[in-house]
């Protein structure tokens, strides 16, 4: 008895094999223009999770209050990757590093009511993608200071 081995010729092989298609360049450029047509969109929907973070915190009192942290956690992580997109990337490290915060406040029980003042006005701040230098970098790293102060 013998055996043939058959392999059947896919169409979407040959497809890849071929020449043809949208450059990289082409395509990374046609991705970017997309990206353009969103970017007020999500500048504005970042600045309302400002504004809903900073309702959040103003609604919260002085003490550890669990929901009110879990909400503005909920908040903060919702608006992270959306500096990269809308040219505010060092929005994005603020934003981590008030999640790293508002996670040692859920783990001590601790709350302190001006550590997440400041983040929010960091935010805010950050939200210019306009800001000079090396001071949204400046502020980033003094955001993450004041993180880990409260890391346990």
């Amino acid at each position: 008895m013998t055996f043939r081995m058959v392999t059947p010729k896919l169409r979407l092989t040959e497809l890849l094999r071929q020449a043809g298609g949208l450059a990289v360049a082409d395509a990374v450029a046609n991705a970017e223009q997309g990206l353009q047509s969103i970017r007020p969109t999500c500048l504005a929907e970042l600045k309302e999770l400002l504004e809903q973070a900073e309702a959040c915190l103003a609604a919260t009192g002085e003490l550890y209050d669990e929901a009110g942290v879990n909400d503005l956690y909920r908040l903060a992580v919702h608006g992270i990757g959306g500096g990269e997109l809308c040219k505010v990337p060092d929005v994005d490290a603020a934003l981590a590093s008030l999640c790293d915060l508002l996670d040692a406040f859920r783990t001590t029980e601790v709350y302190e009511r001006e550590a997440v003042a400041v983040h929010l006005r960091a935010w805010r701040l950050l939200m210019s993608p306009d800001a000079p230098g090396q001071a949204p970098e400046l502020v980033v790293q003094g955001l993450r200071k004041v993180s880990a102060r409260f890391a346990a």
